[in-house]
């Protein structure tokens, strides 16, 4: 498929979203500059973590501040508006109906790519989408998962810089950075001062 039919589909929790995000959507970027669209898809509840806190509005809006002045990148709100755990196989048939014929660009995390075979329906994920972009969070280089061997020729390594941040600790962080009024280091300012304007995250 010619790179212009290919939209990239970058899920998480984005509770909140963070610089080493932005350098994920700048990967795919400079990697597809040719791409139709990249969307970021917030989740509502993972199957793997426990409830957010944080109410979907916000993060919505968080999500959208973050990525406001990247091109062609879009926040789809249809796994963050469902309230019931998000399964990406599901996110994938959906999206499918919305943007048939599209090529779906899969955009997940070293860790992730590593469990891949634990997901549910991992196959069938893998079977419709056109490729599976990993991305580094903590290694220059990410080691092979077996698993998915079968699957090698979808599966491209974005050679991304990494961004020491995650939301998890940021949420435990912010509470005292927003008492003492500093910004933590792996924030934008814009996500920061919207933080800060809706009273969150304390």
């Amino acid at each position: 498929m010619n790179s212009s039919g290919l939209v990239g589909v970058f899920g998480g929790s984005f509770d909140p979203p963070h610089l080493g995000h932005a350098e994920v959507a700048s990967s795919f970027w400079d990697n597809f500059p040719n791409a139709q669209e990249l969307l970021i898809v917030p989740n509502h509840t993972s199957p793997w973590k426990q409830n957010k806190k944080t109410t979907p509005e916000l993060i919505l809006n968080l999500v959208q501040v973050q990525f406001q002045n990247f091109p062609n990148t879009k926040v789809w709100d249809w796994e963050i508006k469902r309230e019931t755990p998000s399964y990406t196989e599901e996110t994938i048939l959906e999206l499918l109906k919305v943007k048939p014929g599209a090529g779906l660009a899969l955009l997940v995390g070293e860790d992730n790519y590593s469990e891949f075979h634990r997901w549910k329906n991992w196959e069938n994920i893998l079977n419709k989408i056109h490729s599976l972009l990993v991305f580094r969070r903590f290694s220059e280089s990410i080691p092979l998962n077996e698993n998915l061997q079968n699957f090698r020729d979808k599966i491209v390594f974005l050679q991304n810089k990494i961004i020491e941040a995650a939301s998890i600790d940021l949420r435990e962080e912010l509470p005292k950075c927003i008492l003492d009024h500093r910004k933590p280091i792996a924030l934008s300012d814009e996500v920061w001062d919207t933080i800060l304007k809706n009273r969150s995250y304390t």
